[in-house]
């Protein structure tokens, strides 16, 4: 009898542990949320520039192993509805620092800025001549300078921005005069502090890639018409490069690599319309891991694998609601997702990280306004989560810390 009862039990909880790898939906931790107010002042810009004072409301949210994640407001964006194509990375040498890149959406300028919780400096205005920084993508070099690719809509064309220490340089990467490119520009710099980039054509509808490993700026095209959209750039640990993008043609997200020395592409997922809105990142296996979002059914879904062998599933968290149209997915030390996301359904950000390659968990970290738009996420040397997004009801830039 008692052997009866083990096999019972055994087979119970074998059944819910594959029950939870399949719905990606259960938790392992409790969440809870306190919210203060306080009064907040920011500099947009340098110089001669506009002083922008602004309501700051701080919100703490305490995840049940992983610790607690605080909220902020950062920069203001001008009084304008839309997306501020922000993106995050973490300070390699100072711990919880930060550094963002974003677009003001009421000059149309590329701006950055960098701090941590409670402690942000002024936002340096990187390029301002035209319509510029849309599709922004931040990244670090050894020297821990930033370095941001994005797309320059007076002339429809890609930029890269650097600073030297002392100051930012901006330079064209790809201008042809027959074609508008630039958009989804995704940035990735190697362990020699070469940059590469993955962006679209929109004009030809075609992926693009960018590189200046040999010293100049080179550029072509990956797959021909139809492909490119929703991009997303990631290097492994031998610097070839990975690329998640949506096959319009067909509808299905599609994925392409220069690990074997030229490019292989194919098909990761025959659902379709899925691949809108892709994140990608390389583990320290080498493992690739994406998210994107599945336009049919209104989810976010979740893939890993390498050439050839993929595993995908949906990320459910159970709502019901339109979740995943904008994503973005980081790994920890232990290979593990961290992924932030946008819930259409409440205007809400939401965060979902597994562990145990089993067990996921899944917070929403924002709710006090139409919040989580256009988040990126970032993950330090300590495992600590960082998530840059959009207010889009006041007009911030928004972000949240792990302390």
């Amino acid at each position: 009898m008692k052997l009866l009862t083990w096999l019972i039990f055994a087979c119970a909880l074998a059944f819910l542990t594959m029950a939870c790898f399949f719905s990606s939906g259960c938790t392992d931790a409790p969440i809870s949320t306190t919210t203060t107010t306080s009064a907040s002042t920011t500099t947009t810009g340098t110089g001669t520039t506009t002083t922008v004072t602004f309501s700051s409301s701080t919100s703490t949210v305490t995840i049940g192993g992983h610790g607690t994640i605080e909220v902020q407001n950062v920069a203001y964006t001008g009084n304008v509805i839309g997306n501020t194509f922000c993106s995050i990375v973490a300070d390699k040498l100072t711990p919880g620092r930060v550094h963002m890149s974003f677009y003001n959406l009421a000059d149309q300028d590329l701006c950055y800025i960098v701090g941590s919780i409670g402690s942000w400096a002024a936002t340096v205005i990187v390029d301002n001549i035209g319509d510029v920084g849309k599709y922004t993508s931040i990244a670090l070099d050894s020297n821990d300078r930033p370095h941001i690719s994005y797309y320059a809509g007076r002339d429809g064309s890609l930029h890269h921005a650097y600073y030297t220490g002392t100051s930012w340089t901006t330079e064209t990467v790809d201008d042809p005069t027959d074609a508008d490119v630039g958009y989804f520009s995704s940035l990735a710099l190697d362990s020699s502090d070469k940059a590469y980039i993955a962006y679209y054509d929109w004009t030809n509808r075609t992926l693009k890639y960018a590189t200046n490993k040999t010293g100049s700026w080179q550029t072509g095209s990956i797959e021909g018409t139809g492909y490119g959209k929703y991009c997303y750039i990631g290097l492994d640990t031998n610097g070839f490069a990975h690329i998640s993008y949506l096959d319009e043609n067909a509808g299905n997200l599609r994925y392409a690599t220069n690990k074997s020395g030229s490019w292989a592409k194919e098909t990761i997922d025959l659902s379709t319309p899925v691949g809108l809105s892709t994140s990608l990142v390389v583990d320290r296996n080498n493992t690739v891991h994406i998210t994107y979002y599945d336009s049919t059914n209104k989810k976010l879904r979740y893939a890993y694998g390498t050439l050839g062998s993929w595993t995908w599933q949906y990320i459910n968290d159970l709502s019901g609601d339109d979740i995943g149209n904008q994503n973005s997915i980081a790994v920890d030390s232990n290979n593990e997702p961290n992924i932030s996301y946008y819930d259409t359904t409440r205007g809400t950000l939401k965060y979902a990280f597994r562990t145990l390659g089993i067990t996921w968990t899944i917070a929403t970290l924002d709710n006090s306004a139409n919040v989580g738009q256009d988040c990126h996420i970032a993950l330090d040397s300590s495992n600590k989560v960082h998530i840059a997004y959009y207010d889009a009801t006041n007009f911030l830039l928004k972000y949240a810390g792990e302390k």
